[in-house]
């Protein structure tokens, strides 16, 4: 009898070393996203972020690029994923420009393939305007140029003078200098594993 009762414990272990393991394999969720930071593109990928949350995912791994685009939609990208009650990873892959640093640097946990870059550079508008209009206008662009100058210097190593002269020069950086600069974490070569739980957002510009 003894010997019986010792076999059914070792079973209940082994059972659940199994069950962790497979909880373990279907942590992470991904998502591809390639494309511009417009409304569609950003309610796409908010709503591959809850089908994650909905997945009981335990993480969700975002490998990103983007051209830029919309800063009210970058901002507002930026603000969900700080906040996300998942731990949400964003790694690079290809160009993260313009309002797309706003977005990467949301993450707490960033990498970046070694050929990928980031460009800054200060906010414009288009448009025609009369002289009042013009008058807006710029005071609108100045206030976004410091809210994106602010964000980036509070969540990398670079002061926010620096942020500011890189910005009015549209500077492009290397992967590389990007991890000196702290606007990644690490620069490695990731892809997605095969038969895990993903979603594609892709936008060919």
């Amino acid at each position: 009898m003894p010997k019986v009762k010792k076999q059914k414990r070792k079973n209940k272990v082994i059972s659940s070393t199994k069950k962790r393991q497979t909880v373990s394999l279907m942590s992470d969720y991904f998502i591809l996203f390639s494309g511009v930071i417009d409304k569609e593109p950003a309610e796409r990928l908010l709503s591959a972020m809850n089908n994650a949350g909905k997945n009981g995912v335990g993480r969700i791994v975002i490998f990103f690029s983007s051209f830029g685009g919309s800063i009210y939609h970058g901002f507002q990208l930026a603000t969900i994923i700080q906040n996300s009650k998942i731990p949400i990873v964003i790694h690079a892959t290809n160009h993260i420009d313009s309002i797309a640093n706003v977005v990467y640097l949301s993450a707490k946990q960033r990498s970046a393939e070694s050929h990928a870059k980031f460009y800054l550079h200060g906010a414009s508008t288009t448009g025609s305007f009369n002289e009042r209009e013009l008058k807006d206008a710029l005071s609108a662009t100045q206030t976004n140029n410091s809210r994106i100058a602010y964000f980036i210097s509070e969540n990398t190593n670079l002061p926010l003078t620096k942020v500011k002269s890189l910005m009015e020069e549209g500077v492009t950086i290397s992967a590389q200098d990007a991890l000196k600069y702290g606007i990644a974490n690490e620069v490695i070569h990731k892809q997605i594993p095969n038969g895990v739980l993903r979603e594609d957002i892709i936008y060919i510009d």
